[in-house]
């Protein structure tokens, strides 16, 4: 019964994320994916996390995680290379020109971390992504854009609290809308829902990069790839991911 309610509900969410999405008039398309990673994506309107944290923008969040191993995204397993790890991007708009410093950039990945953290049972989630530097200019589908790196610290989602009801209506729900925006799929809530470990919320180093897209005055995108410093990430796969396998398109 929880389950279905829980579809009804995702599945109007994923209705107006897609209008916010055709109002926004771009989208963001994952292509070829690696075998290491869920080859689809989730979509999240990000407005009021944004709103909250002070960013006056709406918008969405297209994101993936690790492929699974043995019914678990290896997101959640501390000794896969892709622990912690994610790729997506941001589109949004705001109501009048973004005259923004890059660094500005990293406070919706700050705020989309804060909000991740807390689904899954940190009540006090720390992080600090320190500052981007830039690496290039470039062109990301037609439009002008900028590579830059970072280096930073959040904390693990993998917890004592990962088993509350509202992170398995999360996870039901984000299945859900995986499932039907990439027919095949087959994801379930339970491989988003990490197993208890002993250790709960650990900090972490992180580093990655982001394209910052200039597609207008008030419309912009942000491309994100990032990886945990334990697993000593490989920085040319990084680049690879984010500039070779995703995509903006108009709607």
């Amino acid at each position: 019964m929880l389950e279905k309610l829980t579809q009804l509900v995702a599945k109007s969410i994923l209705s107006n994320e897609l209008k916010l999405q055709k109002k926004v008039g771009y989208r963001l398309v994952f292509k070829n994916l690696p075998d290491d990673w869920i080859d689809g994506y989730a979509l999240v309107d990000m407005t009021l996390t944004w709103h909250s944290y002070g960013l006056p923008i709406k918008g969405l969040n297209y994101f993936t995680v690790g492929s699974l191993k043995n019914g678990l995204s290896s997101r959640f397993l501390t000794n896969d290379d892709l622990y912690q790890a994610w790729l997506g991007g941001y589109i949004f708009q705001s109501k009048k020109p973004l005259y923004w410093h890059s660094d500005d950039y990293l406070k919706l990945a700050e705020a989309d971390q804060e909000g991740w953290l807390r689904h899954y049972g940190n009540t006090t989630p720390d992080m600090d992504f320190g500052n981007l530097t830039k690496i290039d200019d470039m062109v990301l589908s037609g439009k002008k854009a900028q590579l830059f790196e970072w280096v930073g610290i959040t904390q693990s989602d993998v917890g004592n609290a990962n088993h509350s009801l509202i992170l398995k209506v999360m996870s039901d729900g984000m299945a859900y809308m995986m499932n039907t925006l990439t027919p095949g799929l087959k994801l379930k809530g339970k491989n988003f829902i990490p197993k208890t470990t002993q250790t709960t919320y650990q900090e972490l180093a992180i580093s990655g990069y982001m394209i910052l897209v200039n597609i207008n005055s008030r419309t912009k995108a942000v491309l994100y790839v990032c990886m945990v410093g334990d697993n000593k990430p490989d920085h040319a796969v990084m680049k690879q991911l984010i500039t070779k396998h995703i995509q903006l398109m108009p709607v």
